[in-house]
């Protein structure tokens, strides 16, 4: 089952990068051999160090979607029902396909994305010679759901000699620099679901606008049919290298310049990989300092609590993950290298501190893929299950992503993937393969 498709569902595909395991293995750890919560000596060291922590997972229920009493019985059925089974719905009938098409049907069912939990990753990698942008899926028909969602793109948006720049998601929708032959840059939002796009247009003949940098989209359907552009532009008249941010809105179809400005230096920050939890874009930067930006006021928040780590952070190569997981702003950073011990702190809604949520040991996953040694892999994403509240990291070794549920204490194994799509790197002995650009995903019918 490939990830997009328009409306009839017809698309041609490519291969993916990803391709199933014949034999996937599952592996059940023991449980004294890693622990997804914090050992008593832990706990002790944390609060030795201040470090708040939290022992269980509060509990959460997924968004409803409210349906009025008024509509009818068909309306209600095919409201519940996710994106791909519901556009391949619309050859039922010509009343299903006029229902199913209608704008006011598709904006009421965006708003349900929250009801259908995010179970599938884009894998996206900016320094390969193809234009490709692959999916795997976390649901128990993983193996069925491996796909390329790059055929529509490459088909019907990019020409040839055309570079995907850069690539930003947020709920089902992809924003992405586009270079072009002529070496300009082209933004474009993208509904891989729906195959359908968007051509930003650029600032009207102002000289004085920034030099376009950054682009991160932000899009809540619970809270809007429409979605911003959140972007970073170097200021011209600045001797600073102050970045300022640019605003383009897709229900004025205008772009604003905002007063607020950030300084390159001393932190830096990673624009290109915004995080939109709780109505606020946050951006990681060096020595755990993130920037926060209110979308719905577009201007600065004040700076959030630094993160309580003990592994400094020179690059983005250290940021192992930074994201919304289960209704949570978390960061998995490292506690002690050598012995592949991790946390994963969370964020106070209130803003007022960060929570160890789990303290995690990779080690044990050596002694079944001997290469994670070193390290010898990477954790391009955290899923946890916002009813379960089970917590699984995925991890790309040299041939593999695996997934680990750090809750239950078992492994098992996703896709294979060849060694000469992914970006290779040396540490000491070992190597192994990046996968930065990753991005949760959830199928939607979100207009563009």
């Amino acid at each position: 089952m490939l990830p997009g498709g328009d409306d009839s569902i017809a698309m041609k595909a490519k291969l993916s990068r990803f391709q199933p395991i014949t034999n996937p293995r599952q592996i059940f750890l023991h449980p004294s051999a890693s622990s997804p919560t914090k050992p008593t000596q832990e706990q002790e060291e944390n609060l030795h160090l201040n470090i708040p922590v939290d022992d269980t997972f509060s509990p959460s229920s997924p968004s409803a979607v409210a349906v009025a009493s008024e509509e009818s019985l068909v309306t209600k059925i095919l409201l519940k029902l996710p994106p791909k089974p519901l556009l391949r719905s619309q050859c039922v009938s010509k009343q299903w396909l006029s229902l199913i098409s209608d704008p006011a049907f598709r904006r009421q069912h965006a708003r349900a994305i929250r009801t259908h939990p995010t179970s599938d990753l884009l894998f996206f990698s900016p320094d390969s010679e193809r234009n490709e942008i692959d999916l795997i899926s976390l649901s128990p028909e993983g193996v069925d759901s491996v796909g390329n969602v790059s055929s529509p793109i490459t088909d019907g948006i990019l020409k040839r000699g055309d570079e995907i720049h850069s690539l930003h998601s947020c709920n089902g929708l992809l924003c992405m620099q586009i270079k072009l032959k002529n070496n300009r840059l082209q933004l474009i939002v993208y509904n891989p679901t729906t195959c359908k796009h968007r051509v930003i247009p650029w600032f009207s003949g102002d000289y004085n606008m920034p030099i376009f940098r950054y682009a991160n989209i932000a899009f809540d359907p619970s809270k809007s049919d429409h979605y911003k552009l959140v972007c970073f532009g170097l200021d011209r008249d600045s001797d600073c290298n102050n970045y300022r941010f640019l605003i383009y809105s897709s229900e004025t179809g205008a772009w604003r310049v905002t007063e607020d400005a950030v300084g390159m230096l001393p932190v830096r920050y990673y624009y290109d990989r915004g995080v939109l939890w709780n109505g606020d874009f946050h951006w990681f930067g060096t020595n755990y300092c993130t920037l926060c930006f209110d979308v719905q006021k577009e201007r600065l928040k004040p700076s959030t609590p630094q993160i309580p780590a003990s592994f400094g952070v020179r690059n983005k190569y250290d940021i192992w993950y930074f994201g919304e997981a289960g209704g949570d702003l978390s960061v998995m950073c490292v506690n002690k290298l050598e012995a592949m011990l991790f946390d994963v702190f969370a964020l106070k809604r209130d803003y007022s501190q960060w929570i160890l949520k789990h303290r995690v040991d990779f080690a044990p996953l050596t002694r079944y893929y001997p290469k994670m040694k070193g390290p010898g892999f990477h954790t391009p994403c955290l899923v946890v299950d916002e009813e379960g509240k089970k917590a699984r990291i995925v991890i790309s070794v040299e041939d593999k992503f695996l997934s680990y549920d750090i809750t239950d204490m078992v492994v098992k194994e996703l896709v294979e993937v060849g060694p000469v799509y992914a970006e290779v790197a040396g540490w000491g002995d070992s190597t192994w393969y990046r996968w930065y650009e990753a991005f949760q995903h959830v199928d939607t019918l979100a207009s563009v």
